[in-house]
């Protein structure tokens, strides 16, 4: 497909995806539906993607790391997995050091989630089947939908004056990064690793919490209605 639509599309994505955050609280059925109804169908989409989406990705990307890398190079291929654990060890040592009761809690949250927007911004760039782009946009999406509902019980004021801006630009700049400078594979492949682990940790973390009742017929639903959907395509 020609490059100048694939562009086209991906920015149409990006600006798509901008706009979750900010139009988040206007979503009348987010209110309508009980919360541990959407919130377990979004993990599920969530869940779904990283493993029918990323995961074959990272594994083809270690597998074809360039030999100059020596070792660094021979470990992947053998733990083809091991980014993706390095990614979900990263994301989680940030999430826990925001539980430090500091003045620099909040903002320490932000850049991490506006890090992992940059990622998303700058992968959809690299991105050359239009219906990856696609499905890759609007997983995005529901995920968005988990972040923001984490932002607001954790940083509610905070997130909504700032924060919400904050990670709208963040997804933006990764896309302008990504459309003026070329970033090698292996790096590719370690920013899907993390945006890989990041989900998986946030999903973990919603289903499994204290706070909220979850909804397995829901999870699950979403789950089965994603893979069907992958083989359909």
């Amino acid at each position: 497909m020609n490059s100048i639509v694939l562009i086209g599309l991906s920015l149409a994505s990006v600006v798509f995806l901008s706009l979750v955050h900010l139009l988040a609280d206007m979503l009348r059925w987010k209110h309508q539906m009980p919360q541990k109804y959407w919130l377990s169908f979004a993990d599920g989409i969530s869940i779904s993607y990283v493993f029918l989406g990323p995961l074959p990705k990272i594994v083809d990307g270690t597998i074809a790391f360039p030999e100059s890398l020596g070792p660094m190079a021979e470990t992947p291929k053998h733990s083809p997995f091991l980014p993706l654990l390095i990614g979900l060890v990263a994301f989680y040592g940030m999430e826990r050091l925001v539980e430090k009761p500091t003045g620099l809690r909040v903002w320490i949250h932000l850049a991490s989630y506006a890090f992992y927007k940059a990622i998303i911004g700058y992968l959809i760039v690299q991105m050359n089947d239009p219906v990856a782009i696609v499905i890759f946009a609007l997983s995005m999406a529901v995920h968005f939908l988990v972040v923001d509902y984490r932002m607001m019980k954790i940083h509610k004021e905070v997130y909504q004056r700032i924060g919400r801006w904050a990670l709208t630009v963040a997804i933006l700049a990764g896309w302008i990064v990504g459309i003026t400078t070329f970033i090698s594979p292996v790096l590719v492949t370690l920013l899907l690793s993390f945006l890989a682990g990041g989900i998986v940790l946030v999903v973990l973390e919603e289903e499994f919490s204290r706070e909220h009742p979850s909804s397995f017929p829901a999870f699950s639903t979403a789950v089965i209605v994603y893979a069907a959907g992958q083989i359909a395509i």
